[in-house]
């Protein structure tokens, strides 16, 4: 009884941290609390899907937030509030957060976001928290939120999963994807916008009898990746071509251990290498898909974020319900 009350009480006090930080977008630095944020790091707006949210590194049992409906500048936001704080988790956006703390890196950051869903512990203890990351989106339902005002220097897209396995086709998510790249430009100004040629999908675990096998849809994401690849630059214009760089997110992400149970999200090992493959583009050091921490240092954190098995297999939401978020079809609070 009192651990339900305990949960209660600590997720209506992190809901009302997130909803304040709707109406006043907050700078902040993945540096500990009390250290004073330097003038020169990158304020990076992390922006997408579930994978931008971190599904598959997110130790909610069960549970990934309460979601709910609003409204900020006649753009609708589906806000998932922050369930439990634990010791793991945030997705790529956490592995950011793990090398921008090792000094070896020479890498620091500040984020911005319209919501804090997902993070974990030394994000929140670093006040690196915020995204924007949304779970089941498609490109369309992205392309308001892209409107909404940000300081960002840097944007970090990976958007499009959800389109294909939604039954959209590859124009549509080309047509969403630019608009939504036009948008972002439009709202940072001189900042720099990377777009993730998006991960693949893989085959889902043997035990996972009741997971979708997406494996067919392959074809449509290397197709679309393409298109970003060769295309995107000139949909949205030679004028604003030089600040839009594409970061290979499809060929860093190649093996069964790269992926969570269900084949759609990375596993620690995958969001690991997408937080490299991030950092190694805004950093302009080589890009190296097929071994992108190659030269990075994580220290001791390596070990002391990557969950147990038992751990991994109660953080991911089950087959049933990760498959209704996949497929668009949560609507508000009233579907947990």
């Amino acid at each position: 009884m009192f651990t339900h009350i305990f949960r209660f009480l600590s997720t209506s006090v992190l809901s009302a941290i997130v909803f304040y930080s709707l109406l006043w977008p907050t700078r902040i630095a993945a540096e500990p609390l009390g250290v004073k944020q330097s003038a020169s790091i990158p304020i990076i707006r992390q922006f997408g899907d579930s994978i931008t949210y971190g599904y598959g590194y997110v130790q909610c049992y069960g549970t990934p937030g309460i979601c709910m409906g609003t409204t900020i500048n006649g753009g609708q936001i589906q806000q998932c509030m922050t369930c439990a704080v634990y010791m793991w988790g945030g997705g790529y956006r956490g592995w950011m957060t793990e090398l921008a703390l090792q000094p070896s890196n020479q890498f620091g950051f500040a984020t911005v976001g319209y919501q804090c869903g997902g993070s974990y512990t030394s994000q929140w203890q670093t006040n690196s928290m915020s995204h924007d990351g949304y779970p089941g989106f498609r490109t369309d339902q992205l392309v308001p939120i892209a409107m909404l005002p940000s300081v960002a220097s840097i944007t970090l897209v990976h958007a499009g999963t959800n389109d294909f396995a939604q039954g959209k086709s590859v124009d549509w998510a080309t047509q969403n994807l630019t608009q939504i790249v036009k948008n972002l430009i439009q709202q940072s100004g001189n900042g720099t916008i990377y777009v993730a040629k998006i991960v693949r999908f893989m085959k889902p675990a043997a035990s996972c009898t009741k997971c979708t096998d997406n494996t067919v849809l392959n074809p449509l994401v290397k197709t679309y990746n393409e298109w970003i690849d060769q295309k995107l630059a000139n949909a949205i214009g030679t004028k604003f071509s030089n600040q839009v760089v594409i970061v290979d997110m499809y060929d860093a992400l190649t093996l069964a251990t790269d992926y969570s149970f269900d084949g759609v999200h990375p596993s620690p090992a995958g969001y690991q290498k997408m937080a490299c493959s991030w950092i190694r583009a805004i950093k302009k050091m080589p890009s190296l898909p097929e071994n992108p921490c190659s030269g990075f240092t994580f220290g001791e954190t390596k070990s002391q974020t990557i969950p147990s098995e038992s751990d991994l297999q109660k953080s991911l939401p089950q087959p049933e319900f990760m498959n209704r978020i996949l497929q668009g079809k949560l609507k508000g609070a009233s579907d947990f």
